[in-house]
């Protein structure tokens, strides 16, 4: 059985994240049919658990579900990224303006250290090690708002939307412009400015908005 860093996993988290990260990595495309059986073969898992994988998926936003006709991952909707990232504002900037007050000489640090790889990563176009870094440094602050329920909750919104993140930070523009908004996160954090780091975080992740829609919309004629 797989083990994770919390413990033994179940049969059918097992079969989640196997599911999840190949939609994220394109092995399981946009649209495809997911048939339990050739799933049940590749995973080398029972009917039950692949059935309850494909529902709490479907929850996750990764997955539809059609009546009499399957599974099918689920397609890249402007609606549903408009929805998820206008959330995702709300919580981000939340969860930092509580964060910042409980902030360590440690947390700096690994906040300073993060955006030194960031810049790093950025000049080598490193895609793959971007969207980690973002991540960590995105939750270096928001584990410090002491608040497990939001916490959840933007882990949850920051998986749904991996498609769409992973669509836009092979942009090397972007990845500019990201690498000035984390310095001016960083910036705030370090001098204990509640209200610059919240702003500095909804401008990050409104933007991040702006920018993938304009890859997902078709172009004007």
């Amino acid at each position: 059985m797989p083990t994770h860093e919390n413990g033994p996993v179940t049969v059918t988290d097992y079969v989640v994240n196997s599911i999840r990260e190949r939609i994220l990595t394109g092995k399981y495309s946009a649209g495809m049919r997911l048939d339990q059986q050739t799933l049940i073969e590749e995973l080398g898992a029972s009917l039950i658990p692949v059935r309850e994988s494909l529902r709490q998926l479907e929850g996750e936003g990764f997955v539809q579900i059609q009546p009499h006709r399957g599974a099918f991952v689920a397609e890249l909707s402007l609606n549903d990224l408009q929805e998820i990232y206008l959330v995702r504002e709300v919580l981000e900037e939340t969860a930092t303006e509580l964060a910042v007050p409980n902030f360590s000489s440690q947390t700096l640090e690994q906040l300073d250290g993060l955006v030194k790889k960031m810049e790093s990563a950025t000049q080598s176009n490193d895609y793959a090690q971007l969207i980690d870094l973002n991540r960590a440094f995105h939750f270096a602050i928001y584990s410090t708002s002491n608040n497990n329920l939001l916490l959840q909750m933007i882990t949850s919104l920051w998986d749904r939307s991996r498609r769409y993140r992973q669509l836009y930070t092979r942009l090397p523009e972007r990845n500019l412009r990201a690498l000035i908004e984390h310095k001016e996160i960083y910036a705030a954090c370090k001098l204990g400015d509640v209200e610059a780091a919240r702003k500095a975080v909804r401008n990050n992740v409104r933007q991040t908005t702006v920018g993938i829609l304009e890859q997902l919309q078709p172009p004007k004629v």
